[in-house]
């Protein structure tokens, strides 16, 4: 199924700036795979096995075992023309110039699981919320079936509740993507005063909005370097942007 709305809410609004992000760095992207049925899933898991072509999944609709059922994965593919014919439509996973790379590190950029990464199998089209971990062994336990959790997506569900934010401004340019990567990096953080969430690295950056002090703020890992100061990629409630580490804690 191709259907973003049947994906968990925090999904779609990360899909969302995705495609902001792709765009504004000249990748035009759409969304293939979304949430699927266990009988797709088993004609997948068949595949290499049971009907011709190559195995392409190691999970069995039957166990609930794929992250699509769940609703927290999806595929994308390319809308670029990368052979230089005049149409892109030939060039869908085409990665001769390694765009499914940049495509796959600005996801990573904004806190989704990324496929390529991955030691075995290699998905590079694949994004995924790490909530639960990179395999559905938790939301079995804890749910059971895919329907069950899918019952407890509600309006709390969404990241942007209760968001008391202040000054909020548009953002004349699209959000940057950040540079560089540390595991140390990577966790919540509270501000210690109130403090401007930028479009990019650095004062002269665009501000989205003002965190109010006090407010916690979640780091996966990604930063850029601005002279001597670290500039945390964050996500604040439904926004995300860059905030200077110099005021968190």
């Amino acid at each position: 199924m191709r259907d973003i709305k049947q994906l968990h809410p925090e999904l779609q609004k990360k899909i969302v700036q995705l495609q902001e992000l792709c765009a504004a760095n000249g990748i035009a992207i759409g969304i293939s795979e979304c949430v699927r049925t266990v009988a797709e899933q088993d004609a997948l898991y068949a595949k290499g096995r049971t009907t011709g072509g190559s195995i392409v999944t190691n999970c069995k609709g039957s166990t609930y075992s794929s992250m699509h059922q769940w609703g927290v994965a999806f595929d994308f593919y390319l809308k670029v023309d990368v052979d230089g014919d005049g149409q892109w439509t030939d060039d869908i996973y085409n990665n001769a110039s390694g765009l499914f790379e940049k495509v796959g590190k600005l996801g990573q950029s904004i806190g989704l699981e990324w496929g390529g990464a991955w030691k075995s199998p290699v998905d590079k089209p694949h994004f995924q919320l790490p909530d639960w971990g990179s395999t559905a062994s938790k939301l079995r336990q804890q749910y059971g079936t895919p329907d069950k959790f899918m019952a407890t997506w509600t309006e709390s569900t969404k990241v942007d509740q209760n968001i008391k934010a202040k000054n909020v401004t548009a953002s004349k340019n699209k959000t940057e993507a950040a540079k560089s990567k540390s595991a140390a990096c990577n966790k919540s953080y509270t501000t210690t005063a109130n403090l401007n969430l930028r479009a990019g690295a650095g004062t002269k950056k665009d501000i989205i909005l003002t965190i109010p002090k006090g407010n916690k703020v979640r780091c996966y890992g990604y930063y850029t370097k601005v002279g001597n100061t670290p500039w945390l990629y964050v996500a604040y409630g439904k926004y995300t942007g860059f905030v200077s580490r110099d005021y968190l804690k």
